[in-house]
């Protein structure tokens, strides 16, 4: 389902008072980010009151340089970005994606197809775990998001042509472990 652009005056700094305004207007889009980049581990429900902490805590200092969603899209990547470098502990502790991954449940499907979509979820993130950040984001804004490059740029607050250097990199990336993955 293809990100909505963020509407109801993004173009101006949000004023302090209105932080409810910026949070009613914008939280489904944090959350869908945050599902997005983060996968079947992450809490969304904590992700997007982490962000919206940061936010209310920066608000004041928002110049309006960029869109509010772009700003907030920021502080989504890098919410999201601290949360996975913890799962990087935790794997060792607890188990890795694919454990997670057989655990999420979609339903409607039989047991056999249940199965099989656990499997390709589970070697899907345990593919996704092990990419670079910057390339995993262009990767899953572009292919879950049904992002342009052109929008990742805006959101990301990179050159359009960098993201398009990224995405090269991160399919390429994303093969290079997908075959390891599946000679392993």
């Amino acid at each position: 389902m293809p990100m909505t652009r963020p509407v109801r005056g993004d173009e101006a700094p949000a004023p302090a008072d209105d932080f409810d305004g910026v949070f009613r207007q914008h939280a489904a889009s944090v959350a869908r980010w945050a599902a997005a980049l983060g996968g079947p581990l992450l809490d969304i429900e904590d992700v997007v009151q982490d962000v919206f902490v940061v936010a209310h805590r920066r608000l004041p200092e928002f110049r309006g340089d960029a869109k509010i969603g772009t700003w907030l899209f920021q502080i989504t990547r890098r919410v999201v970005g601290a949360q996975r470098r913890r799962w990087t502990w935790r794997r060792w502790l607890r188990g890795s994606a694919e454990d997670v991954a057989g655990k999420v449940a979609t339903p409607g499907l039989g047991p056999v197809e249940e199965l099989e979509r656990r499997q390709a979820a589970g070697r899907l993130y345990a593919v996704l775990d092990r990419m670079n950040d910057k390339y995993r984001m262009v990767l899953v804004l572009t292919k879950v998001e049904g992002m342009s490059p052109d929008e990742i740029a805006r959101v990301a607050g990179v050159a359009s042509v960098t993201v398009r250097v990224w995405l090269h990199r991160a399919r390429a990336q994303f093969q290079r472990l997908a075959s390891e993955e599946g000679a392993a």
